[in-house]
């Protein structure tokens, strides 16, 4: 473990955001395709799916905790966090390839099998992804390196939703209809090869670095700082913003292949036209947002309210816009993304000053635990979300490939813009709660600079 550090190499910042790239090759495929996946090519029921994201949630309730608070309190020679990187990253890998297969049994065994796999590929993507969010409230104490890291993590991580969204369903086009289930495992072995190649690029290419603990807490136990992060207004806020900021993500993407396949009526190109539209809207919208921090025009939570009213102003012409204007319609889904994505800089470096503050109030190591609430925030929200398109769809009557009803139309419209808008503007009143401003941010950081010089000198 090396002392802190106040400026972060180009080449350690790109190395992280592969860490990244590596996550949002799990986030981007089983987002955009898993649902559409389960449904028109492994054949479950829509109910059937709803019911697998949720138990899928129920893993995740325990395991994200139970990694972050193993991490915190167990250090190797390659310090907390980055262990998980280096000997998880080909079982992610495979759990990847696994979930994306099709194998020729009944339904039942079908059925059984997406529960397994997925599981699995559950726990694999928490054990490298929640040691990996810890990773960054230890590579440096300085808040604005700690942006600018995001602002290089970010476009990397965008690039894997990009190569996602616009690859996979290119590639899958090349087989005829009958050989689609062919083609997503075909994909996904490059992708799994991808994925683990870029977990084991996060571990090499970065280092941790940490201060001693002021005091020795012999109470450091997982349930109490479930408890602090219970009874902590801040703590609380920030998930249930963060929460709901990933719930309208996922409802946009996760529709996106309904909503230009049977809404708009248009084809696979198309789709991948729109996808990739995200994608880059998710590349240019980090560097824009932090180019206005930079700028002083916002600060960060200035920058995340803007995001959020953005985003949810901008999906409102979707339910208006008729599908004949399907240009005009997928503009303002794109616009509502690159608001949404503008935001995503600040609210991911968010938990690294909650875990600052935790170290001064409470005096407990909770960066893993803290990164663990928050994917497990993300996760619950898209089982929800995913749970909810499949509970909706079931609703309104949807038959894959069947010739779309004013029911389904109108499903499919919540989907991609209603459920969106009001995610989004309940959001905004739980960011109005959070109170962890930069000026108080500053503050924390000198008495923990002073705590942290009384405690190296004690040593």
């Amino acid at each position: 473990m090396q002392p802190a550090a106040d400026h972060i190499s180009i080449r350690e910042k790109i190395c992280y955001g592969l860490g990244d790239s590596s996550a949002n090759i799990f986030f981007g495929m089983t987002m955009m395709f898993l649902p559409y996946f389960y449904t028109d090519v492994v054949g479950l029921t829509a109910s059937a799916m709803g019911a697998l994201f949720l138990i899928a949630r129920l893993v995740d309730a325990f395991s994200d905790p139970i990694i972050g608070n193993f991490a915190d309190r167990h250090e190797t020679k390659h310090g907390h966090y980055r262990p998980f990187l280096l000997y998880l990253a080909i079982p992610y890998g495979l759990s990847c390839f696994l979930v994306f297969l099709a194998p020729d049994l009944s339904y039942t065994g079908k059925l059984i099998y997406a529960f397994v796999t997925y599981i699995f590929l559950i726990l694999m993507y928490a054990s490298t992804v929640v040691p990996y969010v810890g990773l960054l409230s230890v590579l440096t104490d300085n808040p604005a390196e700690r942006l600018s890291i995001n602002s290089y993590r970010f476009p990397l991580a965008k690039s894997a939703f990009l190569l996602c969204s616009a690859v996979v369903p290119m590639f899958v086009a090349t087989y005829d209809k009958a050989h689609e289930a062919q083609a997503y495992s075909h994909a996904m072995i490059i992708i799994g090869i991808l994925a683990a190649c870029c977990t084991l690029a996060c571990f090499f290419g970065t280092k941790e670095r940490s201060h001693p603990l002021i005091v020795k807490d012999e109470n450091d136990t997982l349930f109490s700082k479930i408890k602090i992060i219970a009874k902590t207004r801040t703590l609380r806020s920030f998930y249930i913003f963060f929460a709901l900021t990933q719930a309208a993500f996922t409802f946009k993407g996760s529709s996106a292949i309904y909503y230009a396949k049977y809404y708009l009526a248009q084809n696979d190109a198309y789709l991948t036209g729109l996808l990739s539209a995200f994608s880059i809207a998710g590349i240019v919208a980090p560097i824009v947002s932090m180019w206005l921090i930079r700028k002083k025009v916002f600060n960060k939570l200035a920058m995340l309210r803007v995001a959020t009213l953005g985003a949810a102003i901008t999906a409102v012409p979707i339910l208006i816009v008729p599908p004949e204007h399907y240009l005009l319609s997928s503009l303002f889904l794109i616009l509502s993304t690159f608001f949404g994505e503008l935001g995503i800089v600040v609210y991911w470096a968010l938990p690294a000053d909650c875990a600052d503050m935790c170290q001064l109030k409470f005096n407990k190591k909770m960066a893993g635990v803290l990164g663990a609430v928050a994917l497990f925030s993300q996760k619950f929200a898209m089982s929800l979300v995913g749970a909810g398109i499949g509970l909706i769809l079931t609703f309104v009557s949807y038959q894959p490939g069947a010739a779309i009803t004013p029911a389904v139309a109108s499903g499919i419209l919540a989907i991609t813009a209603a459920l969106p808008i009001a995610c989004h503007v309940i959001s905004y009143y739980f960011l109005n709660q959070y109170d962890l401003d930069e000026a108080a941010v500053r503050k924390i950081h000198l008495e923990l600079a002073g705590l942290y010089a009384q405690a190296e000198q004690a040593n």
